[in-house]
């Protein structure tokens, strides 16, 4: 997985990781605990990390007495690994129906954050690895590729990735693909809980 095909040693690469949708991803699709080190490793290769950037949303819940300690933890541990860690907390909206019906709506994503990153490195990187499903980024990948001349790849659940993305990407990487990326197949829970607490 180190040496692969249309990657140059010397080039400069950056790694976009979308916390909340590889969440999801992972929740829905596979079981054991995702190496986030190997996961680096794989999207790096035999190339120069420019810089690899882990975006997570946080619950922010007065009642969820967990939820600190646990998300200080992962992220003491993606620092450990080699991420520079982007962190938001998680909006809850509230809103009543005109039947007086109570609902509560979340919102949180860094769509928008991790394309304007992508658009301040880009002078700097050869290549970029976008560590995401989602359909919302095929604008600024055909952005990159044509006016920047960067090469971006995709590392991402194929289950759930956008057509359009597999579409424009350079190179596409199944997480099913990547050797040794979980560890300890076990139970559901046991995965989800080793995940960073994030909903998009």
């Amino acid at each position: 997985m180190r040496a692969m095909e249309g990657r140059d040693q010397s080039s400069r690469v950056a790694v976009f990781v979308d916390g909340a949708n590889l969440y999801h991803a992972i929740k829905s699709y596979y079981k054991g605990v995702l190496d986030y080190s190997r996961l680096l490793d794989a999207a790096v290769g035999d190339r120069k990390l420019l810089r690899a950037t882990f975006y997570i949303v946080e619950k922010q819940e007065a009642d969820d007495a967990q939820n600190t300690p646990s998300a200080r933890s992962f992220v003491y541990n993606l620092n450990k690994f080699g991420y520079k860690v982007r962190s938001k907390p998680l909006q809850v909206h509230e809103t009543t129906t005109p039947d007086g019906e109570r609902t509560v709506s979340h919102k949180g994503d860094w769509d928008v954050g991790i394309v304007v990153d992508m658009m301040r490195l880009a002078a700097h990187a050869d290549a970029y690895v976008l560590v995401s499903g989602d359909g919302d980024y095929v604008e600024a990948v055909e952005y990159l590729q044509s006016e920047k001349g960067l090469r971006v790849e995709v590392i991402s659940a194929a289950q759930c990735t956008s057509q359009a993305l597999l579409d424009v990407c350079d190179r596409h990487t199944d997480l099913a693909d990547i050797p040794e990326l979980f560890r300890r197949p076990g139970p559901p829970k046991q995965a989800v809980s080793s995940q960073p607490s994030a909903i998009g």
